[in-house]
């Protein structure tokens, strides 16, 4: 087959002449908008993180195992960083101020993080025996509720890692008393200090709760909620502001929300049981292509799907090969500002070879999460002729070459 690329307008025809826009472009000159993509990438990473949860679930069959293992792993990865200069430095950017003492900070690490994340609400409470934060969107909620127990260690982590940077004071006990995985309207964080507001011990997975001031909650009615986080808002001039009055636009936004993904809460924890000898390498890799291979093929299993991928890049009508799936990645390649070069784009064959950097946030095997989906959609949005797999010879490690295109294999 000819390594040939089918014909594409530059992105630079017409500069000048027309206003700019900051925007995805699919192979067939389609545009989609800033706002669109960062919507669409960090959808994307929840529904690929579902399947990984799903993995985990296999792997480890016990709930309580599985929770204690991801709320440990949670707790540690984020605490450590803070640790570091990185601590101080992110103290500085919070305008965390002088007098402030104790882990209560965190709650300025967790709003940061969450409007970045689309994840919009609003703070109700910060203060420092108690903390309250609500929000109205989740883009993680379809992944499973281990993961809300998981983040709370991850938050707690943040801000007790924060607090090192602080004086001495009051130790908040966090607690996501709702949570939108659970069917909640609402995920909603408080954090009580126990020396003013006393209750049981428990162990870190069991943070839903019961806490001492569930009288103090203010809920927001369902036709109240936010739909869109505050950069994306006119009445708070495009802008994000803390109650410390840091400040973040969508641009600044986009880093944090492209490589932030749930699936950063499970593949890490899988890699603590591997090296720790209670499960097999070869078997977890076995078990993510199974999953993710399912996942992949039920994305487009129905026909409309398939329809409406068409819609989203612009594809010709009586296009159905290989070039669907291409353009399908090349989109998300683009959301999460990973390099990619085009080595083929024909009928016959489409062939990447992709920058793997910006893909190995959440673990080198989130890569191979990605290729056995891209194999399943494959299979669906195209049909069983086609075929995608890596072809590692000849590109460096951090490379990746993949290639689609019909093949007859007699143990898929």
């Amino acid at each position: 087959m000819s390594k040939k690329i089918d014909q594409r307008l530059p992105g630079e025809i017409g500069k000048g002449v027309m206003p700019e826009y900051a925007a995805l472009q699919s192979p067939w000159g389609k545009l989609i908008s800033y706002h669109d993509a960062l919507h669409y990438v960090n959808r994307y990473n929840g529904v690929i993180s579902a399947a990984v949860m799903q993995v985990l679930r296999i792997l480890v069959p016990d709930y309580v195992e599985r929770s204690k293992a991801m709320c440990k792993n949670a707790y540690k990865r984020v605490k450590d960083p803070f640790l570091t200069p990185y601590g101080e430095m992110m103290k500085e950017d919070l305008n965390v101020h002088p007098f402030f003492k104790g882990n209560f900070a965190g709650g300025l690490v967790g709003d940061y993080g969450d409007e970045c994340l689309l994840m919009c609400g609003r703070v109700n409470d910060f203060g420092t025996y108690r903390v309250e934060k609500e929000l109205d969107v989740c883009y993680w909620d379809i992944v499973g509720s281990e993961l809300g127990r998981a983040t709370i260690g991850s938050l707690l982590g943040s801000a007790d890692g924060l607090a090192t940077w602080l004086e001495d004071g009051p130790t908040l006990d966090y607690h996501m008393v709702e949570a939108k995985c659970c069917g909640d309207l609402h995920c909603r964080v408080v954090a009580e200090s126990r020396e003013k507001f006393p209750m049981p011990p428990h162990e870190s997975w069991e943070c839903y709760g019961p806490i001492a001031t569930a009288d103090q909650i203010k809920t927001t009615p369902e036709e109240e909620c936010e739909k869109e986080p505050m950069f994306f808002r006119e009445d708070c001039g495009y802008t994000y502001v803390s109650g410390t009055c840091m400040e973040n636009d969508a641009s600044g936004a986009y880093p944090l929300s492209y490589q932030s993904n749930a699936a950063s809460y499970m593949l890490p924890t899988i890699d603590d049981l591997i090296e720790e000898g209670l499960m097999e390498e070869k078997f977890v890799d076995h078990v993510i292509k199974c999953v993710c291979e399912a996942a992949g093929k039920s994305a487009f299993g129905e026909f409309y799907a398939k329809e409406g991928l068409r819609n989203w890049l612009g594809a010709p009508k009586d296009m159905d090969d290989g070039r669907l799936m291409g353009a399908h990645i090349e989109i998300y390649l683009q959301s999460m500002l990973s390099e990619y070069r085009v080595e083929a784009f024909n009928k016959d064959e489409v062939i990447y070879v992709i920058d793997r950097t910006n893909l190995i946030f959440a673990g080198p095997k989130y890569v191979d999460a990605l290729i056995s989906t891209w194999y399943g959609m494959t299979k669906t949005l195209v049909n069983a002729q086609w075929s995608l797999w890596e072809e590692p010879e000849g590109v460096d490690e951090d490379q990746l070459r993949i290639k689609i295109a019909k093949k007859a294999d007699k143990y898929c």
